[in-house]
C-alpha cells in the first residue's frame, strides 16, 4: 500500500512539474533578447518556468521541422516566419482552440493592423498571432532633403523630399549622384532578401507571382510588368554604391550608417543600430515612412513572426498565457526600452516610445501596404527559384524576358511535383 502511494505521489509531481514548465523555440535578434530579459516578472505571475531557446533565424524551420510532428512535440510554443506558415500549419492548432487562460488575457484583435494578423492567415483561419509587426521601414535622410530641395527643385521643378513614388527615387539618386551620394542601396547576395526584393518590385509594378485559391496554386506572374520591374531595378542599380551586385543587410548598413546613401528598406530590428551615435554617422537625421510607390501601388515586404502551439504541445494553456503575456501592453511598454518590437498598433502609435523610436511611424505607415511573399507549403524552393532569375535579370547575365520565362517555367514544374 506504501509503496502504491508513493509511486502515485511520483506520478503526481512529475506530472506537475510538466505542467509548470513551458518550453518556448523562438528565432534569436534584438527583440527575442529582450523577451528573455522579462522572464522573471512572467515565471513570478504565472508559476511557470520557462525553458527559452532562440536559434538563428536561418535554421528555425529545419529545428522546428526536426522538434514538432502532428503526434510529438518538443516544444509548447514555437515561432514561425510568416512565408513558412503553410509548411507548418498542419502541425498548430487554429487560433481559435486556444486554451483559457487565467492570468493574461488575449490581446483585442482591434488593436492588432489587421494587414498584421493576416499573417498568420492560412486558409481562411488564424494559425496564431503575430508577435511583431515586422516589416520592411523607408529610411530617407532628412539632412540631405533640406540641403538639396531648393537646387533640386530649379532642376526637377518639385522640392526633394521623401520620394513618394518610385520615379521619383530614381530622379533624386540621378541628381545626387552628382553630388557623391548614392540614391539607394539594394539587396543582391543570393538569400531572402533578394526574393523580398524581386517581390517588393512586381508587386509595386502590379504583379503577383503565385496565388491560392479554393482550386489551388497558380502562377500568375505578368510578364511584362515583370520585365518592367527588372527594367526600373537595373536603373536604379546606375545610383547604388560600388559593389551593389553582392549587397546584403551588412554591405548596406555600413553603407547607409556613413552617410553615404539617401535612401533604402530596412528591417525594424536592424535600425537601433542607425539611431546609435556610436555606430553611426547619421543617428538622429533618418525618417522614417511606407516605400515610394509604383505605377501600380505601394507595397511594403512584410515579415511577421507568429508564435503558434503545436497540437503535440503538452502544455498548450502555459503556451497561450506566455504568448499573452507577451502581447500584452504592460509587457510591451516594459520591454521596448530593452529592444523589443511591438505588434499592437496603441504601442507602436504610443508618443512615449515615437519620441526615441521614430522608426515606430514607420513600421506603422508600412504596415498599411504590407505584402506577403508567395504562399506555398514548400516557400523555401519558390523563393530559390524567384531569386534565382530575378538576380540573373537585374545583373545582366540573363535577358528579363528569358529569366521570367524560367521563373515561371519553374515555379509550374515545382507545383506539378508536389500534386499541384
Amino acid at each position: 500500500m506504501k509503496k502504491g502511494f508513493v509511486v502515485l505521489l511520483t506520478i503526481l509531481t512529475f506530472a506537475f512539474l510538466q505542467a509548470s514548465t513551458l518550453n518556448v523555440l523562438l528565432w534569436d535578434d534584438a527583440l527575442t533578447q529582450a523577451l528573455r530579459a522579462g522572464l522573471a516578472e512572467f515565471e513570478k505571475t504565472t508559476g511557470i518556468k520557462v525553458n527559452l531557446e532562440l536559434v538563428p533565424s536561418g535554421t528555425l524551420l529545419q529545428k522546428t521541422l526536426m522538434s514538432v510532428s502532428p503526434n510529438s512535440a518538443d516544444y509548447d510554443l514555437i515561432a514561425v516566419d510568416e512565408p513558412n506558415i503553410p509548411m507548418v500549419a498542419p502541425l498548430l492548432i487554429g487560433f481559435d482552440e486556444w486554451p483559457q487562460t487565467k492570468f493574461f488575457l488575449r490581446p483585442p484583435m482591434s488593436d492588432i493592423m489587421p494587414l498584421a494578423l493576416s499573417a498568420g492567415q492560412w486558409k481562411g483561419k488564424f494559425m496564431g498571432l503575430p508577435v511583431n509587426a515586422n516589416i520592411y521601414v523607408w529610411l530617407t535622410r532628412k539632412d540631405i532633403i533640406e540641403r538639396y530641395k531648393d537646387e533640386f527643385k530649379a532642376q526637377y521643378g518639385y522640392e526633394m523630399r521623401v520620394p513618394k513614388t518610385l520615379q521619383e527615387l530614381l530622379e533624386m539618386s540621378e541628381f545626387l549622384s552628382k553630388k557623391g551620394i548614392y540614391g539607394w542601396a539594394p539587396f543582391t547576395k543570393p538569400t531572402e532578401g533578394a526574393t523580398c526584393e524581386a517581390v517588393w518590385m512586381f508587386e509595386s509594378f502590379g504583379t503577383k507571382v503565385l496565388e491560392v485559391d479554393e482550386r489551388g496554386y497558380r502562377v500568375v506572374l505578368d510578364k511584362k510588368k515583370a520585365i518592367e520591374a527588372i527594367e526600373f531595378y537595373k536603373k536604379l542599380l546606375k545610383y547604388a554604391p560600388e559593389g551593389a551586385l553582392d549587397f546584403g543587410h551588412a554591405e548596406r548598413m555600413a553603407a547607409f550608417s556613413s552617410g553615404k546613401v539617401f535612401s533604402m528598406f530596412n528591417w525594424p530590428a536592424l535600425i537601433p543600430d542607425l539611431e546609435n551615435p556610436d555606430k553611426s554617422l547619421v543617428y538622429g537625421k533618418i525618417v522614417y515612412t511606407q516605400p515610394p510607390a509604383g505605377p501600380a501601388k505601394t507595397a511594403a515586404i512584410r515579415g511577421a513572426w507568429i508564435v503558434a502551439i503545436p497540437k503535440a504541445a503538452k502544455n498548450k494553456t502555459a503556451a497561450a498565457e506566455f504568448a499573452y503575456w507577451w502581447m500584452s501592453i504592460e509587457t510591451g511598454k516594459k520591454l521596448i526600452p530593452k529592444g523589443l518590437t511591438p505588434a499592437r498598433e496603441s504601442l507602436l502609435k504610443d508618443p512615449e516610445f515615437l519620441k526615441d523610436r521614430p522608426w515606430f511611424n514607420g513600421i506603422y505607415l508600412s504596415m498599411m501596404y504590407a505584402v506577403e511573399r508567395p504562399r506555398f507549403e514548400y516557400y523555401p524552393e519558390v523563393s530559390t527559384i524567384v531569386r534565382t532569375h530575378w538576380l540573373d535579370a537585374i545583373s545582366g547575365r540573363v535577358a528579363p524576358e528569358v529569366a521570367i520565362d524560367r521563373m515561371v517555367n519553374e515555379i509550374n514544374a515545382l507545383l506539378k511535383k508536389y500534386g499541384y
